[in-house]
């Protein structure tokens, strides 16, 4: 059996609470390989491992290293942590990517499942709203580096990858 899918057996075996703790795990080790390497590493499952139900848990991390700057850790899915412990939310967070580009700002953002039709991009101020109102809901909030002008958005979607250029003010 492989390390993949002893993981899965272990995760589906002890719920909810067992993922979280595992991330949590996961994401120290993650940390102390990332400040050895310059490179990505990233996770993802789901339960149960496979399952297509809407209602499934999916999480997953990306861990991306390089020459400038710390380690960052980003996480996506639809597990959240609460006080009375994990719950399944019905809205994903997508895995997003925000370059910072000499005179505009560009975000790139995976949302499989969903319709160009779907997606809604809001800029307010300092911050971007990425939603989608289909059958696959997701949403993420970005805090922008800079000012932007909204009126400048342009928006690209092809095979459930969203590209977005604003420019800044």
């Amino acid at each position: 059996m492989s390390d993949d899918q002893q993981h899965d057996r272990r995760a589906s075996s002890s719920g909810l609470g067992g993922i979280v703790k595992g991330l949590g795990d996961m994401l120290n080790i993650l940390a102390d390989l990332a400040e050895r390497a310059p490179t990505e590493v990233q996770r993802q499952g789901s339960i149960p491992p496979g399952s297509n139900d809407r209602s499934r848990a999916v999480y997953g991390f990306t861990v991306r290293t390089g020459i400038s700057g710390p380690p960052r850790v980003e996480r996506f899915g639809n597990v959240r942590s609460t006080p009375s412990g994990p719950e399944v939310a019905p809205v994903r967070e997508p895995l997003v990517d925000l370059f910072d580009e000499d005179s505009e700002l560009l975000v790139i953002a995976e949302l499989p499942g969903v319709d160009d039709n779907e997606v809604e991009v809001t800029v307010e101020g300092m911050s971007l709203m990425l939603t989608t109102n289909g059958e696959r809901r997701y949403a993420k909030e970005l805090a922008l580096p800079a000012p932007v002008d909204p009126a400048s958005l342009q928006r690209t979607y092809r095979n459930g990858i969203l590209e977005l250029r604003v420019r800044k003010v």
